[in-house]
């Protein structure tokens, strides 16, 4: 029993020590969006370059999407700083370059920078220029802490709009019509994926169709650089048809007839329209001509009109639409 405990101890302090290692410049540890990296200090690694200058430096990468019209840019930030001596923290910096893939990561001659420095002792962040779309770029994070006193330990975070996917885009429909979404910045392989499928015609693809009967929003699952990254699109559902409760059949050309707004989407729809008695005063199919108020070639009363609109989809299911119309002379 307490030779299993021991080795149990130790493969714990080794997966401890493995996911906490200096991350050295010929194998960087990749930063994704939407995740949160543990970094450590530890070894001597001093670098100077433009306006970074550390005695121990870890060494971070990220890629870019593939949205090349618009990649945008990134922030990096660094939290949860834990370079204590006594009761003060060292200082940590950063910087963001981009390393000339024909050069060696170890040299900074292979170096260009893409932002600013930035450093502090308590959390902090760094904005890079606008970056180059399915490119490679190297943070560097860096202190003149002596890891012999304490250690030095911190969390790492990427986020903008190079390292992410866009969903396009929100939008407003009315219920029977379908929405097209569609998302860019992702790699080829594996793709897209779709949830809620509610609706969808399928859930796997750059550009899906919707055709929801309530208001919804899209989760997509895609990758850039083999991390995972979300976006989110919202289609919001209206009512079918926008249906006026009045109109004036004087004869002015102004509001004379009962126009129904989005009915030509309904080719099948049939309206049905009763007097206060029950009595059917006009019915139609298509509703290619609109109403004007008249019965038989007779103008009606004043009054209100009560109707029955079937829209008879052959997408989805609608309820018929009931409610009342007023003649006003």
């Amino acid at each position: 029993m307490k030779k299993l405990i021991s080795l149990i101890s130790s493969l714990l302090c080794m997966a401890y020590s493995t996911s906490m290692s200096a991350q050295d410049c010929t194998n960087p540890t990749q930063v994704c969006a939407e995740t949160v990296q543990s970094g450590l200090l530890s070894d001597p690694n001093a670098v100077v370059f433009d306006c970074f200058d550390a005695q121990y430096t870890s060494f971070f990468y990220f890629t870019t999407n593939t949205n090349a019209t618009n990649t945008g840019n990134v922030t990096v930030s660094i939290s949860n700083i834990d370079c204590f001596v006594g009761l003060l923290s060292d200082t940590l910096e950063i910087i963001v370059v981009e390393v000339d893939p024909a050069g060696d990561p170890c040299d900074v001659i292979s170096y260009s920078s893409v932002s600013g420095c930035a450093s502090d002792t308590l959390d902090f962040a760094i904005e890079t220029d606008d970056l180059n779309a399915n490119s490679d770029y190297v943070i560097l994070v860096g202190t003149d802490h002596d890891p012999a006193l304490s250690s030095c330990m911190f969390d790492i975070a990427i986020a903008g709009a190079a390292v992410d996917i866009n969903a396009c885009c929100d939008q407003e429909i009315s219920l029977g019509q379908s929405a097209s979404i569609t998302a860019i910045g992702g790699n080829d392989m594996p793709g897209y994926a779709w949830t809620p499928t509610s609706y969808l015609d399928t859930n796997i693809g750059e550009t899906v169709v919707s055709i929801p009967e309530e208001t919804i929003d899209y989760t997509v699952v895609g990758y850039v650089g083999g991390c995972e990254v979300t976006d989110v699109v919202t289609i919001v559902v209206g009512p079918p048809v926008g249906i006026p409760n009045t109109i004036t059949p004087n004869g002015d050309e102004i509001n004379d007839l009962w126009k129904i707004a989005g009915i030509s989407s309904f080719p099948q729809a049939q309206i049905t329209i009763f007097d206060r008695w029950g009595q059917v005063v006009f019915k139609d199919i298509g509703y290619a001509t609109p109403w004007d108020g008249t019965n038989k070639g007779k103008f009606l009363p004043t009054a209100a009109y009560y109707y029955v609109i079937e829209l008879n989809s052959l997408d989805i299911e609608i309820p018929p639409i009931t409610g009342s119309i007023t003649i006003i002379h």
